[in-house]
């Protein structure tokens, strides 16, 4: 279970150089850490960084929330205080949302951005703790 009335201790800009083509690319989602450990961003944020029409912004967020997704432990729609929890903004018009790592891949593998695959797979190695996962179950 998920306790996001902890204070966030810490937020994270992620860097990668790829070297085959010198490229820098900057991740611009910031990745916020409780006091229990658990890796959350921000629903804003996530929409931010994938450059999705800002519109749509509310649609979009509550799709993502009422949506069904495959999780490690099957296929389910997003649990309150486990997946996600509401982001407290007093005063803010718009709600905003703390989403786990996990359940932000899955968004962004599901969205149309053309930057889906880039912040899937970084939200992957940051939820491995820096560990590029290259021995992921294989379907048999």
């Amino acid at each position: 279970m998920l306790n996001f009335k902890t204070k966030i201790v810490s937020g994270l800009n992620f860097h990668r150089r790829n070297v085959f083509h010198e490229n820098i690319i900057s991740m611009d989602l910031q990745v916020f850490e409780s006091k229990k450990g658990t890796k959350v961003v921000t629903a804003s944020g996530l929409h931010g960084a994938l450059k999705l029409p800002v519109r749509q912004y509310s649609t979009l967020v509550r799709r993502w929330i009422k949506d069904i997704y495959e999780f490690p432990d099957g296929m389910r729609k997003p649990q309150p205080y486990r997946d996600y929890a509401k982001r407290p903004r007093p005063g803010e018009p718009i709600e905003d949302f703390f989403i786990t790592l996990e359940l932000a891949k899955l968004i962004a593998l599901r969205t149309n951005s053309k930057q889906k695959l880039k912040y899937a797979r970084l939200l992957d190695i940051i939820a491995g703790n820096g560990q590029l996962n290259l021995f992921g179950q294989v379907a048999a």
